[in-house]
């Protein structure tokens, strides 16, 4: 078990280091014996209990590596594999920064500011080793999607397309196309920063999931749900192609509606299998999706409804629900399932039949809705 130790708080500008090396005010951490040989740091955006903004990074032993001051909060973080220790974390949508942060120092290496008349939508992916990375953005002159292709070395944007939709978040590459396609989940949201957060389109909004020839821009197919209410917000890719998203609807709050899909290859999208209790729990509004394609199994958190929900892959099936607290993150080490809570806590999971492991509690930490496992920096 691990001892309880006091944590220095320290708040500063970009890039201030609040801790490095420390417990984070942690009771204990307890992952399963088997994962403590993985070599792994896990990383999210958090705030604290002031309401500062950090991406923090931890060890499966629950040692706080470092927490890094953001200018505003931040969203997804994603791993620099060539660069072990290192992440890239991206501005809450709309927003105008992505920072790459050295979690091993404690420092950000750089920062990406967004072009003028845009705004960056809180998700992106590396590709060709590393050097160049996909972004979705907001034009928000035109209301235009976007994926903004910039070379990392010098950040210059090297190419821009338009992404098939309105309000793109989350993307991903697709496996076995070589680095050349992805697949987007366009929201369908508009938004315009002088208005912060507000949507200014839900009459009219018509979400879909693209996939994205990267050499030419060229929108290889496009599908939409029937309820065009339904945003489609967050997914996730299994080895083989198939694509599972999580929905955020926009419409009554008495409405009754799916809140997952697959796609793999079909002419149009699939709903997730749930009964109507099952969707009602999860009371409209879904996070981070996660796949283990070895034990064809998904997780999607549902911070609003305080669950962790699995389903079955192949066959889209629902398989079970756990309560968990203001359930956010989501990510996988091992064919482990590692999921954390706007309330600190971080938990494991390998079997989705059975309960989770409460691996430990950051008492002065607020995780955001996604979390990611990077290499450990030696």
């Amino acid at each position: 078990m691990i001892s309880r130790r006091k944590f220095l708080l320290g708040l500063g500008a970009v890039g201030a280091v609040s801790a490095i090396g420390t417990m984070s005010a942690l009771n204990t951490l307890a992952f399963p014996s088997w994962l403590n040989g993985q070599k792994n740091w896990l990383v999210s955006g958090c705030s604290d209990n002031k309401g500062n903004f950090f991406a923090a990074a931890f060890d499966l032993t629950g040692r706080l590596i470092s927490k890094v001051a953001l200018p505003a909060r931040g969203h997804e973080v994603i791993a620099i594999k060539s660069k072990p220790g290192h992440g890239l974390v991206f501005a809450r949508r709309p927003g105008n920064y992505v920072l790459e942060i050295d979690f091993n120092r404690g420092e950000v290496i750089s920062q990406i500011a967004v072009s003028a008349g845009r705004r960056f939508y809180g998700h992106g992916v590396l590709i060709a080793n590393d050097s160049i990375l996909l972004t979705t953005e907001n034009d928000y002159h035109s209301g235009k999607g976007l994926i903004v292709l910039r070379e990392i070395k010098t950040q210059q944007v090297i190419e821009q397309y338009d992404s098939g939709g309105i309000g793109p978040h989350q993307l991903a590459i697709m496996p076995h196309s070589n680095e050349q396609q992805i697949v987007i989940a366009n929201g369908g949201i508009q938004t315009h920063p002088e208005q912060a957060r507000k949507k200014l389109n839900l009459s009219s909004m018509a979400p879909n999931l693209a996939y994205m020839a990267l050499g030419s821009g060229h929108i290889d197919g496009k599908f939409e749900l029937d309820n065009k209410q339904l945003s489609i917000r967050h997914l996730a890719v299994s080895s083989q192609g198939k694509v599972v998203a999580g929905l955020q609807y926009q419409g009554a709050s008495t409405d009754e509606v799916p809140l997952a899909l697959s796609h793999h290859g079909e002419e149009q999208l699939t709903l997730l299998k749930a009964d109507i209790n099952t969707w009602r729990s999860m009371k409209q509004y879904t996070a981070s999706v996660c796949i283990n394609s070895d034990s064809n199994t998904v997780l999607i958190t549902c911070p609003k409804a305080d669950l962790l929900t699995f389903w079955q892959l192949d066959c889209n099936e629902f398989i079970a629900s756990h309560k968990l607290k203001d359930a956010a993150g989501a990510t996988l080490i091992a064919d482990n399932f590692i999921a954390s809570t706007g309330r600190g806590r971080v938990i494991s999971q390998s079997e989705p039949l059975k309960p989770y492991q409460v691996s430990g509690d950051f008492n002065d930490l607020r995780w955001d809705n996604h979390m990611t496992a990077i290499a450990a920096s030696s």
